[in-house]
């Protein structure tokens, strides 16, 4: 059974999402950027303000925000999904599913915010690649 991603009248959300079982998704620098380069371009597209986000070897957190949540959250990842993995499986020879999942989301409340860019930006901290956050060059 496939779960449906229900976006509230909400505009701020947690979304995120990882490999195929887990796998890496992000090999080198040239995969990072490409995926924080299509950011970019989609925020643009779909009225997007990405508040932060953090890209890791096998999963990704962004926080997002905006006025048209029903429309734009879910074209803006069905689109940068489908150009990574596109990207991911031409350049590594691979066929077949990049990410577990079309991506989770929980809707965040201003309250929660704090916690949660803590949370988001201490992912590498935490999984020790490197000591503190700011160190890591895959996060904004």
């Amino acid at each position: 059974m496939t779960r449906k991603h229900r976006l509230s009248t909400s505009s701020m959300y947690h979304i995120y999402n990882r490999g195929v079982s887990k796998r890496r998704i992000f090999f080198n620098e040239k995969d990072y950027f490409y995926f924080m380069y299509k950011m970019a371009i989609f925020k643009k597209k779909y009225f997007i303000r990405i508040i932060t986000f953090c890209l890791m070897p096998n999963h990704f957190h962004l926080l997002l925000y905006t006025e048209d949540v029903a429309i734009n959250i879910s074209k803006f990842m069905k689109s940068l999904q489908i150009s990574y993995a596109f990207y991911f499986n031409r350049i590594f020879k691979h066929s077949g599913h990049v990410f577990e999942s079309k991506f989770q989301n929980k809707v965040i409340s201003a309250s929660d915010m704090p916690k949660l860019i803590y949370y988001i930006e201490q992912n590498p901290v935490k999984e020790k690649l490197v000591k503190s956050p700011g160190k890591w060059p895959y996060r904004g």
